[in-house]
């Protein structure tokens, strides 16, 4: 009896381990959501401050943070006649007593309406910012503008060679080219920070302005570079519009091995040499599960520390701008040679308006915000690029679930 009893002890014991050990769908889908916020925190979703209590909050937690740090003396002309941010902002205002002429030097820009040209290091701060927040501006061909408008040459077809008899005619099989006018688009946001923000010296102004406008035109840009739509108001077409896109729709009611396959190699070895893929944290959680014929995995862990996992050796970056809700339940994963074929094309520096009496409609409360009356400073900062796709066969898409 004893030896049966110590045979059930141990039965049970194993029992239980492999109780233990077994992967339940909700355990799986428990690591897999660890694995995906670990590797690729969730991009901030850049909401402006539309409300002194929103900007006072933001506020509080730049203050607080480390990155609040003593700001540095400017070296740029605006840095050696006003020295901060703050004193740049008061004689934009002309409330800066300590500078009679500064109206004048702030006129020296150039730039008309009212508006003027931001200090270089603001400028700088803002670029690098939203090369930060965006992988997209990580992997986008960057190509400044030095005009307003100009004309690329646009592909529009591939080389091909072929082989032909002795003294036979040689066949002529020419890339075919087109243009691409750029013309560049304003990119404008609001920032309603509160006199008190203003009047404060204890806080990095040029810091703190500097993530707020850089986090709400980087994700704008990264959102129109890859979806956006003309047809929806948008100002350019994104690649998933553009026209010679491959598009790839699953084989089944969920995606597979094959799907993936098939989106990598739609492009010719020319256009997927240099590709990277392009999906949302909800495509990549579910593309973690997927395996080969073989039982490996698609998705590979980082194969020494610093380096970047892949999808099937390929490296890919996530957006939080790519939808999840196209045809209702489906998002999408794009494909192609980003750093060469999308252009993102900035043309003139940054500009900012100071006002204390600007107003604007509150859908909200159904009543118009008034900066005077909310003892409030608005800036308004305003860029000019353009975004183009230069060559639409160079991507492919899949849709999947």
């Amino acid at each position: 009896m004893d030896e049966i009893m110590h045979s059930i002890k141990e039965l049970r014991k194993t029992l239980e381990g492999k109780i233990d050990s077994c992967i339940t769908k909700e355990k799986a889908e428990n690591m897999v959501a660890d694995i995906v916020n670990n590797l690729h925190p969730a991009q901030r979703k850049a909401v402006m401050p539309t409300t002194t209590e929103e900007v006072l909050e933001r506020f509080a937690q730049f203050s607080s943070s480390a990155k609040n740090k003593p700001e540095s003396a400017w070296t740029s002309e605006y840095g050696r006649k006003f020295g901060s941010m703050k004193n740049f902002i008061l004689a934009a205002k002309g409330n800066q007593p300590l500078y009679e002429n500064s109206k004048s030097v702030l006129a020296e820009s150039g730039v008309s309406g009212g508006g003027y040209l931001v200090p270089t290091e603001f400028s700088a701060n803002v670029a690098r910012i939203m090369n930060e927040v965006s992988p997209i501006m990580q992997i986008a061909n960057v190509m400044p503008m030095g005009s307003w408008k100009r004309q690329l040459p646009k592909q529009t077809s591939n080389l091909s060679v072929g082989w032909v008899a002795e003294n036979g005619i040689r066949g002529i099989s020419n890339p075919t080219f087109g243009q691409i006018e750029q013309v560049a688009k304003v990119l404008a946001t609001v920032v309603k920070c509160t006199d008190e923000l203003i009047r404060d010296s204890a806080v990095n102004l040029t810091q703190f302005l500097s993530e707020l406008v850089a986090e709400a035109m980087a994700l704008e840009i990264e959102r129109v570079a890859l979806v956006g739509d003309t047809t929806k108001g948008d100002p350019f077409k994104g690649v998933y519009n553009t026209d010679g896109l491959a598009k790839i729709d699953m084989a089944g009611t969920s995606v597979s091995f094959d799907d993936i396959a098939n989106l990598i190699f739609k492009l010719n070895d020319a256009n997927a040499a240099g590709s990277v893929l392009v999906l949302s944290r909800t495509g990549l959680s579910k593309l973690l599960k997927l395996k080969d014929a073989n039982g490996n995995y698609l998705w590979q862990p980082p194969a020494a520390t610093g380096a970047q996992p892949t999808i099937w050796n390929t490296p890919y970056v996530v957006s939080s701008q790519i939808p999840n809700d196209i045809d209702t339940d489906k998002t999408i994963a794009l494909f192609g040679r980003f750093n060469r074929h999308l252009l993102i094309s900035p043309r003139q520096e940054m500009v900012v308006k100071v006002s204390q009496d600007a107003s604007s409609w509150n859908a909200d409360t159904s009543k118009a915000d008034s900066a005077f009356m909310l003892d409030q400073t608005w800036l308004r900062f305003t860029q000019a690029l353009s975004i183009d796709v230069t060559f639409g066969n160079a991507f492919s898409c899949l849709t999947f679930k």
